[in-house]
């Protein structure tokens, strides 16, 4: 017997797995639980009852499953209550979207809404109808007077994690995350991820935020690069927004996607100043590896400004899909 929990880092997971843990057990008290990384392999003993719980799960995992009738439970919620629950762990906002994100891109690639019961945060039944599904989808038949054994055993449902997100936090949250979850939650909804100005870093100040405007005035150099955020698998569409003042006119600037090798660049020299776009397509075949964005001159600049507003990535399907 082999039962997958797959959940998105929040308090309603680490409930959620409880949950399942105590059902499995009292119909097989000799189950194993497992918990797999990012990195780990998976090879199931089919003669051991077997809980695998994943937060990030590996790419042995995520092969493994198809073959596998397993039944599968995915704990979601919303970004901002994953992110706030992260950063007891990451206090900086930018390392807990990034956590966050490789799990919901890592989720994302089970493609849980073949076969997966979705629980979300947002949207749980009450305690007693969702123990008494989760017991339905995993084969464990459990009398009614029996769901106050499993509250007395792993306590009550939490409540989501209080946000102390400043309106500018919240917004970066919404854009990177959101559209994510819900694509996981539904997979008719388009994939998509904005990545802003503010989750950049300054090539001229490593590590430093990037300000919305860079004077590039100077070599040839990056004036823009990170996020290190993650993508799932499959073909994707990065669309910048790029602002040039006059001076910048004639500028040559080569825009680039790496994890960790190239996946895909774009060159652009813009004609006259204002807001341009500038696109091009890259493909993520490893989703365990964060994406790197750079934006560089190709030349010196005697004056001239140039502004990064914001990076839109689409998911244009899986290679097979988009080639």
């Amino acid at each position: 017997m082999l039962i997958v929990v797959l959940g998105i880092p929040s308090a309603f997971a680490s409930w959620g797995v409880e949950v399942v843990r105590s059902l499995a057990q009292s119909a097989h008290p000799d189950l194993q639980m497992r918990w797999i990384d990012r990195a780990d392999s998976f090879d199931p003993d089919n003669a051991t009852p077997l809980l695998i719980c994943s937060q990030f799960p590996s790419r042995s995992l995520r092969q493994a499953l198809p073959m596998h009738q397993a039944p599968m439970i995915v704990f979601t919620t919303t970004g901002i209550d994953a992110v706030a629950h992260q950063r007891q762990f990451q206090p900086g906002l930018i390392e807990a979207v990034r956590t966050i994100g490789a799990s919901v891109a890592l989720i994302g690639d089970c493609r849980p809404q073949k076969r997966a019961l979705l629980l979300d945060a947002t949207t749980a039944p009450s305690e007693g109808i969702m123990i008494q599904a989760i017991a339905h989808h995993i084969g464990c038949g459990i009398a009614a007077d029996a769901v106050d054994a499993v509250l007395a055993s792993v306590g009550p449902m939490p409540q989501q994690t209080a946000s102390t997100f400043t309106e500018a936090e919240e917004g970066i949250v919404t854009l990177v995350l959101e559209n994510g979850i819900a694509h996981l939650r539904d997979a008719g909804v388009p994939l998509r991820s904005i990545w802003p100005h503010r989750v950049f870093f300054s090539g001229d100040r490593p590590n430093e935020e990037a300000p919305l405007v860079m004077d590039a005035t100077g070599g040839s150099r990056v004036l823009y690069y990170g996020p290190y955020f993650h993508l799932a698998e499959g073909r994707w569409r990065a669309k910048l927004t790029l602002g040039f003042t006059k001076e910048a006119v004639g500028l040559p600037l080569k825009m680039a996607a790496f994890g960790p090798g190239l996946l895909g660049e774009a060159r652009l020299r813009p004609r006259q100043e204002g807001i341009f776009a500038a696109q091009f397509s890259f493909l993520v075949s490893e989703p365990e590896n964060p994406v790197e964005f750079h934006v560089r001159t190709e030349e010196g600049a005697i004056e001239g400004r140039i502004a990064l507003g914001q990076v839109e990535l689409s998911h244009l399907g899986h290679a097979q899909q988009a080639s």
